[in-house]
């Protein structure tokens, strides 16, 4: 075996995937810290025979891996979470041959998981096995999971290891596909702490209705609105290269949602405001609503995402955790991306 050929191979043997992993500060505007790495990856096009596994043992074994992870440094169990988006994006990757949270559709995994009904907050890390003389399902699982934890500073300044080890994350959607020589992983972290009402999250003709309830100790704090430029196809070798080969973010942040209560007004000092037609707060509920179409005639076609943040009343400021992360008072714990075609329409994407 020629040297070329043997660094291929101990290249390929763990390849861990990109994540961001979210830090609010408190401040409306704050964006996600991106966690990010320049591994060069190839794919693999060779298949050998593979014993099956069923699909709810794999995930079963994998949702272990991370419970254990996160008893280890203290924190609760993440349960596994009815949302396919996890799946969806790992048999993607298996079935097109690439290795990236993008897609071929040219989609984020926030736009994905909107799209698939999923109505929390999303943080995603991706990663893949290849070996051209087969692999063991259970025990490339095991080892990718620890080198997610274990092995991730180098890679990716532990991006992996913080989303893994969040506190603020409820559910998992679990995602592997596999054949002889290869395995997928996705693991789609959530945040769940909205129950929504009467349908909404909910846009029609650039009117957006929010109605919910967060849990006691919790309150609404700041609603925000991101840009992406228009979805476009992308190949596997595109997929390949840079900037579809790193962390993602969730885009430009263009505006803020204000309101008036009590006589007072408060506005984003460093965003454009939208003024909300509704914003009523009655206990732990809430009712609001506003128009992006200012947004729109000025941004055009893209991807338009809001993120509600929530405040966590009970824990007044950001905490380092044993296990590396940080945790702070306002977090993001719900996103709803707006597909907007070069009519200034919403539509609903094609593909997923």
């Amino acid at each position: 075996m020629g040297a070329g050929t043997t660094a291929f191979l101990v290249a390929l043997a763990i390849v861990i995937a990109f994540v961001f992993y979210f830090i609010i500060n408190g401040l409306p505007n704050s964006l996600p810290t991106i966690f990010t790495t320049t591994e060069n990856l190839s794919y693999p096009t060779t298949t050998i025979s593979q014993t099956t596994i069923p699909q709810n043992q794999t995930i079963a074994y994998d949702l272990s891996l991370i419970n254990t992870d996160r008893n280890t440094f203290g924190l609760k169990n993440v349960s596994l979470s009815n949302e396919t988006s996890g799946q969806q994006h790992a048999d993607s990757m298996l079935l097109s041959g690439y290795f990236s949270h993008w897609d071929v559709y040219g989609m984020k995994p926030y736009m994905r998981y909107t799209l698939l009904g999923g109505r929390g907050a999303v943080s995603e890390n991706i990663a893949y096995i290849y070996r051209s003389n087969g692999i063991s399902v259970l025990s490339s699982l095991a080892q990718m999971e620890h080198n997610l934890v274990y092995n991730d500073l180098q890679c990716c300044n532990n991006g992996h290891r913080y989303n893994i080890l969040d506190p603020a994350h409820t559910t998992v959607s679990i995602g592997v596909a596999y054949n002889g020589t290869t395995i997928y992983l996705a693991q789609d972290f959530i945040n769940n702490y909205i129950s929504w009402f009467y349908g909404t999250p909910e846009d029609s003709n650039n009117n957006v209705m929010l109605k919910g309830s967060v849990p006691s100790g919790y309150s609404l704090s700041d609603i925000e609105v991101t840009y992406d430029p228009p979805l476009q196809s992308l190949t596997s070798a595109q997929l390949a290269r840079a900037p579809y080969n790193s962390s993602y973010g969730y885009g430009q942040t263009i505006a803020g949602v204000g309101y008036t209560i009590g006589g007072k007004r408060y506005y984003y000092p460093n965003l454009t405001t939208i003024n909300a037609s509704t914003y009523t707060i009655q206990g732990n509920n809430f009712d609001v609503a506003f128009n992006i179409g200012s947004l729109v005639q000025q941004y055009g076609e893209g991807e338009y995402t809001l993120l509600v943040f929530v405040n966590n009343a009970t824990q007044r400021s950001c905490s380092t955790y044993s296990s590396g992360g940080t945790y702070c008072t306002n977090f993001v714990a719900s996103t709803y991306t707006i597909f907007i075609n070069n009519s200034g329409q919403e539509y609903t994407p094609s593909g997923i």
